[in-house]
């Protein structure tokens, strides 16, 4: 999308219009790249509840709960900038709803009794 061209067509003038273009394209450029750092460290954050979950650490259950919770409220409230990206918000709506239904899976599983169960038994130490 030309964003210069737009805010020409509306009026506004022309050195005034590619300043806004290109400010755009800059916050587009900073919007990815937040969005990839962000990516990792939720990957990063996942992984470690995972290695933790296979230990038996009641804590990571819990962490992994609130980070589903977060990751949908978050996922929700970025839809209204999701127009930034064009035609690629097709496919970025579709890993986000994707991940919404990883997240509903996730706390289905982390609040089904047997899971609570195995937590919640006492362990003696040795």
């Amino acid at each position: 999308m030309d964003f210069a061209a737009m805010y020409q067509r509306m009026g506004m003038p022309a050195e005034d219009a590619g300043q806004v273009g290109t400010m755009v394209e800059q916050m587009r450029g900073v919007s990815i790249a937040s969005g990839v750092i962000g990516l990792v460290v939720l990957v990063g954050l996942y992984a470690m509840e995972y290695v933790f979950l296979r230990k038996g650490a009641n804590w990571a259950r819990i962490l992994g709960i609130v980070l589903a919770i977060l990751s949908a409220v978050g996922f929700l409230g970025n839809l209204f900038g999701i127009w930034l990206y064009g035609p690629g918000a097709i496919v970025l709506i579709a890993m986000g709803v994707a991940f919404i239904a990883v997240n509903i899976a996730w706390l289905v599983t982390a609040s089904r009794a047997p899971l609570r169960a195995w937590f919640s038994q006492q362990r003696y130490v040795r």
